[in-house]
């Protein structure tokens, strides 16, 4: 192995560390709350010394707001997949509607993620976390409202709201898809009325 690869294959066992270091972070912060956490059980649960995770995350609330940061580019990174496509076929109620199909699996698959972002808004005295949940939500309407804007152009909804308060009420659904999935029947929590349920908010008409 030449100097290269050696530098590779260390910068992936970086980053295998952090993402260890990051989903047993997330599951403690669920169960215990940010401020019941100690960094030492973190660390101890993640099989590394404390100075270790140090290394990696200078302080809890930096390991919080990484955890944090890590969902939301999660999500994003398939968000961005369906604009991409959404570029080529130009359907708005198509991307909607593939949107919620994410939200809703990130939802079911990952409930310790999904989770973990009702537990932020807790937190929101914190300046650094209501700022942190402030940008996520704001950026998330931002690019909602330009596809429905869109969508309004074309006539494809007939909502009477208009695109901005539409945009602010899905995406503060994202909460309440959460709620669902916790106190409904797990048979119950079905993705294909969910769908039509946001679609209908919308204002669209759809055979999701």
């Amino acid at each position: 192995m030449n100097i290269v690869e050696k530098s590779k294959e260390k910068y992936l066992e970086y980053e295998r560390r952090q993402q260890d270091i990051l989903d047993v972070a997330i599951r403690i912060f669920n169960s215990k709350g940010y401020r019941s956490s100690t960094t030492a059980e973190i660390a101890k649960e993640a099989g590394v010394s404390e100075p270790t995770m140090y290394k990696h995350f200078p302080s809890k609330k930096d390991l919080f707001l990484k955890c944090v940061r890590s969902i939301e580019e999660e999500l994003q990174r398939q968000y961005h997949t369906i604009y991409l496509g959404y570029r080529d076929h130009g359907d708005e109620v198509r991307y909607m509607e593939e949107v919620t199909r994410v939200y809703v699996d990130f939802v079911k698959n990952k409930p310790h993620k999904s989770m973990f972002m009702i537990h932020l808004l807790s937190y929101r005295e914190d300046p650094d976390f209501s700022r942190v949940l402030g940008d996520w939500i704001r950026s998330s309407i931002i690019g909602i409202e330009r596809i429905l804007a869109s969508a309004k152009k074309k006539g494809r909804t007939k909502s009477p709201l208009d695109p901005y308060t539409l945009a602010c009420l899905y995406v503060n659904q994202y909460f309440t898809i959460v709620a669902l999935k916790e106190f409904m029947e797990p048979s119950r929590f079905k993705g294909k009325a969910i769908i039509q349920w946001m679609s209908g908010m919308l204002g669209f008409h759809t055979d999701a």
